[in-house]
């Protein structure tokens, strides 16, 4: 038995306050439980995203969950394990379930027993979504009516769907999710990155690490529901006044379009749509791509600092709202 799907991760920054304001901006819904800030998305009954103060910015940990029955097997593997340990509950994040630490690279978890919550997607989406439909070349689907998404239309993520950290040793945390969390290899590019993905239903990744030379988060990852959404929602926050992190643009591995929004403190919240989905284990096999035809399908040049590791950021740099074009 394995985790069955990525409940939250929690942050530590020196600005609690700014980075509310930036997931809110971002679509999300918060409230906050003493000094810790809970984040969601609209209608979906389940933490995404904790924010607990800190002097500097910091992945404090990543929580996944599962069943009872997964919670034990886990355990039992924790217990067997040479370099992953079980941990008290922290008094700043506290949350049911146990707490582990991979000690080759400190990184802490929670896994907690929970059903995945209404939006997930996959096969079965559990709330309606919007859609429009596209006229191709001899297909006409969209006839006598206006084509696209209004451009006042307010975009809400259903769901975190994914997250991305730096470790020091790509096969390392490779063995740590799949012989411990019990995960499965969907695709890697060398010793660079590896996807990693749910057995038997499941996104393409529901995490995914990137060699670097100290662990560290690089981003979250949120669903909407298309391409239109994305763009709306990506400009808005550009006329707030937030930093492009890259977009817009389509993954090769994943397939997912993508948009990435830099937050005050230099980490990165993505919005993406139309990702891969593997249904039956039996019907995908893992594979190595060359470096050059793994990282992007199309879009602008990624810049420099894109792929920068962030972590222990001690500056807040709030947004400058712009002017819009658009009344």
């Amino acid at each position: 038995m394995s985790i069955k799907h990525l409940h939250h991760v929690t942050l530590a920054v020196p600005d609690v306050a700014a980075q509310i304001t930036f997931y809110k901006d971002f679509g999300l819904t918060g409230r906050t439980v003493g000094n810790r800030a809970i984040l969601r998305c609209k209608g979906r009954k389940q933490d995404q995203v904790i924010v607990i103060p800190g002097k500097k910015m910091k992945l404090h940990d990543i929580s996944f969950g599962t069943t009872k029955m997964g919670l034990a097997d886990i355990e039992r593997r924790i217990r067997r394990s040479a370099d992953t340990v079980l941990e008290n509950q922290p008094k700043e994040a506290p949350y049911d379930g146990i707490w582990l630490r991979h000690e080759f690279d400190g990184m802490l978890y929670n896994i907690n027993i929970s059903d995945p919550a209404i939006g997930l997607g996959g096969p079965k989406p559990a709330r309606k979504t919007s859609s429009f439909d596209i006229n191709t070349p001899g297909h006409y689907k969209r006839v006598n009516k206006k084509g696209g998404t209004p451009f006042d239309t307010k975009v809400y993520p259903s769901r975190l769907g994914h997250m991305v950290h730096f470790t020091t040793d790509v096969d390392r945390k490779l063995d740590f999710y799949t012989k411990v969390l019990g995960l499965k290899l969907t695709d890697r590019s060398g010793d660079f990155i590896a996807f990693l993905r749910v057995p038997d239903g499941s996104d393409h990744h529901i995490i995914a690490v990137i060699k670097d030379d100290k662990p560290g988060i690089h981003h979250t990852s949120f669903e909407v529901n298309n391409i239109d959404e994305m763009g709306i929602a990506g400009q808005r926050m550009m006329d707030k006044g937030y930093r492009n992190g890259w977009g817009i643009g389509r993954h090769a591995l994943g397939s997912n379009f993508f948009w990435y929004i830099r937050d005050p403190h230099n980490g990165l919240a993505e919005y993406f749509s139309d990702i891969d989905y593997i249904a039956d284990d039996r019907k995908w096999r893992a594979r190595d791509w060359p470096m050059e035809v793994s990282f992007f399908l199309w879009g602008p040049p990624p810049p420099a600092e894109f792929g920068k590791n962030f972590e222990g950021t001690r500056k807040t740099t709030k947004p400058t709202p712009l002017v819009s074009s658009r009344t």
